[in-house]
């Protein structure tokens, strides 16, 4: 079972701002990775390491 937490931040928030943009960086990377993840598996390329794929994501 996995626990979460929902953290809600009005936008009146003087961080909102930077966590909004911090959220919305971590969401396209984390699709970025998927689809990399999902081409490889999809063409039968292989499986992608974190250390490959963290090279991949810096360039």
């Amino acid at each position: 079972m996995q626990l979460t937490e929902r953290h809600i931040i009005k936008s009146t928030e003087h961080r909102f701002a930077q966590i909004d943009e911090l959220a919305f960086k971590s969401k396209n990377l984390y699709n970025a990775a998927n689809y990399v993840i999902r081409q490889n598996f999809i063409y039968g390329w292989g499986y992608v390491n974190y250390n490959e794929m963290n090279r991949l994501m810096k360039s």
